[in-house]
């Protein structure tokens, strides 16, 4: 409820679909209907656009670009439909891969982040498990090995509605909208924002550890996660009425 600062982002980020962080006055972030990298300088008072980086060609109308990490000077950026796009060279002239996973639109790929720990990718899927046998309501989260390329054959993770009895007194229906790994503790952070609007936390064993619901006039639509290296939080969130988003900080603290 009380974030530290919050910038306007700008008018190309309307609907903000994820963001990675770069450096202490850099951010990339992406939106929902191209397939552009949006390299965003961050200060005291402004998000200002410092350069567009087309990565795809498309003639679709809407082609859901769901989320984007940065890792060792590469940066990922999750098609909704489970593809992948790295991109090298990205600060020059980009270089970019196109990655097939088994996972499909029927899975609804929306988070991606890196894991420090296991050094992979985490792939979050909105809808389908694709866990044979699971409830439809249960979610789940992949990882993706960036040095051979290929998707684990069982989920990481599992995020099941029971889960939350433990830490609201409720089941709750959860939709992973993105996933991000605290520097520090190694929790796991994922936001929800379709029937609920809020962040799960859970431990990087798969324990739920908390949930808290976001205020939807301050967050309208959350789908993008991130933390500094010192743990700062950023989520960043769609704007109202067609509105530029708006970028959320908030300060780690160990209390």
């Amino acid at each position: 409820k009380t974030p530290n600062h919050t910038w306007r982002l700008p008018s190309q980020l309307v609907e903000v679909s994820g963001n990675t962080w770069v450096d202490k006055d850099h951010l990339i972030l992406i939106e929902d209907l191209n397939p552009n990298l949006y390299y965003v300088k961050i200060d005291d008072k402004n998000a200002t656009l410092e350069k567009t980086i087309p990565f795809a060609s498309t003639e679709k109308e809407k082609f859901d670009i769901e989320d984007v990490t940065y890792v060792n000077n590469i940066v990922y950026a999750l098609w909704s439909h489970g593809v992948l796009f790295k991109i090298t060279n990205w600060d020059g002239t980009p270089q970019v891969e196109e990655i097939k996973t088994p996972l499909k639109k029927e899975n609804n790929t929306e988070g991606l982040c890196y894991d420090p720990v296991t050094k992979q990718l985490l792939i979050a899927c909105k809808d389908d498990p694709g866990v044979a046998d699971e409830k439809k309501s249960t979610k789940a989260v992949y990882s993706f090995d960036m040095a051979t390329e290929k998707l684990s054959d069982q989920p990481f993770m599992l995020i099941q509605k029971k889960d939350f009895e433990k830490v609201i007194d409720q089941k709750l229906s959860f939709n992973p909208s993105a996933i991000a790994i605290h520097p520090i503790t190694h929790d796991i952070y994922l936001l929800t924002t379709r029937d609920n609007k809020g962040m799960a936390v859970y431990s990087h064993d798969g324990t739920i550890k908390s949930f808290q619901f976001i205020d939807k006039d301050l967050m309208p639509q959350p789908e993008g996660i991130c933390f500094s290296p010192d743990g700062k939080l950023y989520i960043s969130s769609e704007g109202k009425k067609g509105e530029p988003g708006n970028l959320f900080e908030f300060d780690y603290s160990t209390k």
